[in-house]
């Protein structure tokens, strides 16, 4: 894969990892998901800075592989937004997939379905900033593919400490061109059970309105 080589520069060894994890201690360990378990570190910058993070650790045996891990290093490297997850880094030594992000102390949104710590403003806020972010992947202004995620969900949502929405979770989209007034591709559903549009699962037929019918349902669950 010679074209992995621009992406050299993100790259970090696993024994940093390691120590930042405590060799992924199940203190570290924060969440998990269909790619595998999610550890929290702090890694040292060259300028001498700390930076809280997140590292996802790749599991094979949930189904996803190289492809998944790949596809997110390429599209989180393009497309940056600040309703966006930020990668900074990755590891690919000694048999290891590992992809690093930027910290969202607030864990993902289905974290909050059933409580009552959110307030109406911050409700408001999330899904103003998730809209926001599922615009720019549908119509990005510096590129002329759109990604279509197929995998909008609460879980999928991350919350930073100012109550910002992040979308996160790309191993499962699609590129699609953005310059037509409408776009579609013919693929196998994919997606998470309720979340998915029936048109999308019945027909294999997938538009940014699939995407968009997801966030519906992550509207839906925070009505009230």
């Amino acid at each position: 894969m010679t074209h992995v080589r621009q992406f050299d520069h993100l790259k970090i060894p696993l024994e940093s990892i390691k120590s930042a994890t405590n060799n992924f201690a199940q203190e570290s360990l924060i969440g998990r998901g269909g790619f595998g378990k999610v550890y929290m570190g702090v890694i040292d910058h060259s300028t001498g800075q700390h930076t809280k993070v997140a590292f996802k650790r790749l599991d094979r045996v949930f189904g996803q592989g190289d492809p998944e891990f790949w596809k997110e290093i390429m599209l989180l490297s393009l497309y940056r937004h600040e309703n966006i997850v930020s990668l900074l880094g990755y590891c690919d030594d000694f048999g290891e997939k590992i992809l690093v992000y930027e910290y969202a102390s607030k864990k993902s949104l289905d974290s909050y379905i059933n409580s009552e710590e959110l307030t109406w403003v911050q409700r408001l806020q999330i899904c103003i900033g998730a809209a926001r972010g599922l615009s720019y992947l549908h119509a990005p202004s510096d590129t002329q593919l759109r990604v279509l995620h197929r995998d909008i969900k609460s879980s999928n949502i991350l919350v930073d400490e100012n109550w910002n929405a992040k979308i996160a979770d790309f191993g499962l989209s699609k590129f699609a061109p953005v310059n037509k007034d409408f776009t579609y591709l013919i693929s196998n559903a994919v997606g998470t059970f309720g979340y998915c549009d029936p048109l999308y699962v019945e027909t294999g037929l997938l538009t940014k309105e699939s995407d968009v019918y997801s966030f519906g349902v992550v509207l839906f669950e925070y009505k009230g």
